[in-house]
């Protein structure tokens, strides 16, 4: 396990550029078609507020209104070879698989990103995970697809495995990073749009007879993964994606409000952390 120290400062604010990007397909006769290295969705208030509060400590922070509505917020960081490395970070419009997958696909669109983060909070099922820990999803298992019968419920969810060269700058960066902080883990997490608050619930015992691994639980990352499977042949496609979840809850009965500012501003600085092992220039 990794522990990685938070720390923000409230430094400066933005340059606002109300201008929309033309969204489409990339100019081919460019060499680099991407206008930004990595995309970050968000969800909640409370993490696009931490996302916010990264890059405004970044280079170039600006926010730029998106020709379908969102707000994107910019910035850069340096990347392994001293060159900026752009980001760019949105939130979607509502809670969920579905509006996660459109939002996906718009900053795809727009940006045409190498990789696609997903950061945000996530409730822990893991003795191995406490509140404030963040865990990497290096697969999500889709619990939502079932069939229900007379002797109860049949799940026929399925697994998506990050890409391997996600995977490889994974491996990377769990070797550098020394131990500070709060914990960072890596490992399988669920994803659908039921939000599970009971210890006992039927979806926490079948994650479990999936993967025993499975660390956490949370409603939009299964959208995500399939919005990168079906755009996968389109041009500008990213390389891959990755859950960033801090651990709000214990996705039980205990589940409360109270840990979501903590959870989403380590998920956002371990976003910034692990950015320059995704340059993929």
């Amino acid at each position: 396990m990794i522990r990685i120290s938070g720390g923000f400062n409230n430094l400066g604010g933005t340059n606002s550029f109300h201008a929309p990007i033309t969204v489409g397909e990339p100019d081919m006769d460019e060499p680099d078609t991407r206008r930004a290295d990595i995309g970050v969705l968000t969800v909640i208030d409370e993490e696009i507020r931490a996302v916010v509060e990264v890059l405004r400590n970044l280079d170039g922070c600006r926010t730029r209104r998106l020709a379908d509505g969102p707000m994107a917020y910019e910035a850069c960081l340096p990347g392994h070879d001293g060159r900026p490395l752009r980001i760019a970070a949105v939130q979607t419009l509502t809670r969920g698989t579905d509006s996660a997958a459109l939002a996906c696909r718009g900053l795809i669109d727009a940006y045409h990103p190498a990789t696609v983060l997903l950061v945000g909070i996530a409730g822990g099922v893991n003795p191995k995970v406490q509140v404030g820990d963040v865990v990497l999803g290096d697969s999500v298992i889709s619990y939502d697809a079932r069939r229900e019968t007379a002797e109860g419920t049949r799940r026929r969810g399925q697994t998506q495995v990050v890409s391997a060269a996600v995977t490889h700058r994974l491996n990377e960066f769990f070797r550098d990073r020394p131990a500070r902080g709060f914990g960072i883990h890596r490992g399988p997490i669920g994803s659908g749009n039921a939000v599970v608050t009971d210890a006992r619930s039927e979806i926490r015992h079948w994650l479990r007879d999936v993967n025993e691994k499975v660390m956490a639980v949370e409603t939009e990352a299964a959208g995500v993964a399939q919005a990168f499977h079906e755009t996968a042949l389109r041009a500008g496609h990213p390389v891959g994606w990755l859950p960033v979840r801090g651990i709000s809850d214990t996705a039980d009965e205990h589940k409360t409000h109270s840990h979501h500012d903590l959870a989403a501003r380590n998920a956002a600085a371990t976003m910034a952390l692990l950015a320059p092992y995704l340059d993929f220039r």
